[in-house]
């Protein structure tokens, strides 16, 4: 999937968590002429998403194409799915984010902080789940800011048995990257994913999967806001329509990319593994993996910075090459960098920005 014409970039390849490398023949697919919204022809494309959405996520319930980023899946998830009390495990920036996205929704939001770098485990949900009266849960399936991966469904074995929790999951780089069977799990009752992440297409869409179950409980909730109202979403859905103007080229670009992840499955998930797998073991050779074992992302790879360098000056040897990785996040800034396994990257670009590490380092 390695992006032609490089010679003409006058940017970075990206190596990053997110926007993610686009090739150029989905890049191209953004620009088909323009149709109108309440058109039969937008009526067709929304058809097929929203068919080929169900498809990738292995579902019979709705799967809602958002104008958003992923964090408006987040927040349609905390205003239409939490009735009053809502449990919100935070083991990095982005379970934090959605900690945050529960309060300033007005919810009774209560975090439970893990270490970062370690992964939220089953057992530490139930025992959690049994001392209050909750009605929510959010995890964070896959942690970018860490590169831990959390086990989606151990989790949701876990909070089925609490049958009135609903469980609201973040699945912004994860989906897509991996295998995820909704209708297979456990009740998952709000699962979002965001275009720029394994979808590999560039940012502006949200994908929201969504149960029966949570779509009768938002009947009961007031104050769900517009322009997330997951109710005024479904009744748009039934006429493959949107409540409000989407971001028509974006979703002409994920129509092409559902269709390519789709033909063959197994090839789309597998280049995943293979590039993280490629990276772990580069990583634990040279430097030493922050993830807890066992836990590591399939998405990205984080990696703690036992040699002391600096990832800013990484980073510009690395743009001097045409490439350009993440550094930490917050207070893991230099601390720590970031590579993702993402977006339109083959393994040969991936073992050059390898080497191009070791030569840094070999300089350094």
């Amino acid at each position: 999937m390695s992006n032609p014409e490089d010679s003409q970039r006058d940017v970075p390849r990206l190596f990053i968590p997110g926007p993610v490398e686009v090739e150029d023949s989905i890049l191209q697919a953004m620009t088909r002429p323009m149709i109108g919204h309440r058109a039969p022809e937008f009526s067709v494309l929304g058809e097929e998403l929203h068919t080929n959405s169900q498809r990738l996520f292995r579902t019979k319930d709705p799967v809602y194409v958002l104008t958003s980023s992923g964090t408006g899946g987040m927040e349609t998830a905390a205003r239409c799915g939490v009735r009053e009390n809502v449990l919100c495990f935070v083991n990095g920036a982005f379970s934090q984010r959605f900690f945050k996205v529960c309060a300033s929704n007005g919810k009774n939001a209560t975090r439970v902080d893990v270490p970062w770098g370690q992964a939220v485990k089953p057992e530490l949900v139930r025992e959690e789940l049994s001392k209050g009266d909750y009605d929510a849960v959010t995890i964070v399936h896959n942690e970018t800011s860490t590169g831990v991966m959390n086990p989606l469904a151990e989790i949701a074995e876990v909070v089925a048995d609490f049958p009135d929790v609903f469980l609201l999951v973040d699945a912004i780089t994860s989906a897509g990257a991996v295998p995820i069977h909704f209708d297979s799990l456990p009740p998952i009752d709000y699962l979002v994913t965001g275009s720029q992440k394994a979808l590999a297409i560039p940012p502006g869409l949200a994908l929201l999967a969504v149960s029966e179950r949570a779509l009768e409980r938002a009947e009961t909730i007031e104050n769900r806001g517009m322009y997330f109202d997951v109710l005024a979403m479904h009744k748009s859905w039934k006429k493959h329509q949107t409540p409000s103007t989407p971001t028509i080229a974006v979703m002409q670009a994920l129509k092409d990319r559902l269709r390519m992840i789709l033909a063959d499955e197994d090839a789309w998930f597998g280049a995943h593994q293979q590039k993280a797998n490629r990276v772990r073991e580069w990583a634990t050779d040279s430097f030493g993996l922050f993830a807890e074992p066992g836990y590591e992302s399939v998405s990205l790879t984080c990696i703690e910075n036992t040699r002391g360098m600096s990832i800013a000056d990484l980073n510009g040897f690395l743009r001097e090459h045409g490439m350009f990785l993440s550094n930490g996040y917050g207070d893991l800034k230099e601390k720590t960098f970031r590579i993702t396994h993402m977006g339109a990257i083959s393994m040969a670009d991936t073992e050059q920005l390898l080497g191009l590490i070791d030569e840094f380092v070999g300089k350094s």
